[in-house]
């Protein structure tokens, strides 16, 4: 299963990009127990009543990752470690709809309830119902999605924060955004069971120096995760200039290609709560 690579709401700190952290674990029952939500973090329940159609399906996007898929009469509960979320409803089925993102804010140690409301053209729109709304409702939907999200979130570095050039040797000023990620990880301890790290870097070079590159820097940030006292399973990684997202940079080696290539050099860290089975 390849990762979901597209993400939203991201926030940029000294190279430091990270959607807010989610999983996918599914508080299963009608009932939602409170005590089901700790109090460094929130949920979002998504419903969707009894409507009749089961030709087009509402597809439920956090932060750009599916949590669920909900057929009439289902729901889908995601805990989020964050204060903030974007939330966006597609549409499969006999329509095809990719829905507008919105902004919904997430109150920790509480569950916030979003019903899915369908319009005239077989496509869906969320509505944020208070609490009593939304209990009343679960009493009456049984069934939880059957998707299962094991992605959590993607953190991604660029690499010219961490790393001076051609250097894997992380630099001082690399620990403000190294730190930040520590402390997002140890906020959801029980959410992150696993944590993948992927080395990039630009085209320019050998293609396999860069490959080895990509790989001791990747190293480097797990050496640091680790020291800082995170002790989830990590797998590195280095895929040196095969997946570069630049484009149209031409031209000889000059400050100017490396500055155009800038983006291709990162470091992508994806936390699951999943084994890795990529």
């Amino acid at each position: 299963m390849k990762f979901l690579r597209s993400f939203l709401s991201v926030l940029l700190v000294t190279g430091y990009m990270v959607t807010k952290i989610f999983a996918g674990d599914l508080l299963y029952g009608p009932t939602l127990e409170q005590t089901g939500v700790s109090s460094t973090e929130g949920s979002i329940v998504v419903y969707r009543e009894e409507d009749g159609d089961t030709r087009s399906t509402p597809a439920i996007f956090i932060d750009g990752n599916i949590v669920g898929s909900l057929l009439p009469g289902e729901f889908s509960q995601t805990k989020v470690c964050g204060d903030a979320i974007k939330l966006r409803i597609a549409t499969r089925g006999g329509v095809v709809y990719k829905g507008q993102s919105q902004r919904l804010k997430i109150h920790q140690g509480k569950i916030t309830y979003v019903k899915i409301t369908q319009i005239a053209d077989h496509t869906f729109r969320p509505l944020i119902v208070n609490e009593t709304e939304g209990e009343e409702a679960l009493r009456n939907i049984k069934r939880t999605s059957n998707i299962l999200n094991r992605y959590v979130a993607q953190v991604k570095f660029d690499t010219d924060s961490l790393f001076a050039f051609d250097s894997a040797r992380l630099m001082p000023s690399a620990s403000r955004a190294l730190d930040k990620l520590v402390r997002d990880i140890k906020s959801c301890p029980s959410q992150i069971k696993h944590i993948q790290i992927i080395g990039h870097t630009d085209r320019i070079g050998d293609k396999a120096y860069n490959q080895k590159l990509s790989l001791k820097r990747a190293r480097a940030v797990a050496d640091y995760l680790a020291k800082r006292g995170v002790a989830i399973p990590m797998d590195v990684e280095g895929r040196g200039s095969s997946e570069p997202v630049t484009r149209n940079c031409r031209g000889r080696f000059s400050s100017k290609l490396i500055e155009c290539l800038q983006p291709d050099r990162r470091v992508v860290v994806n936390l699951l709560n999943g084994a890795n089975n990529d």
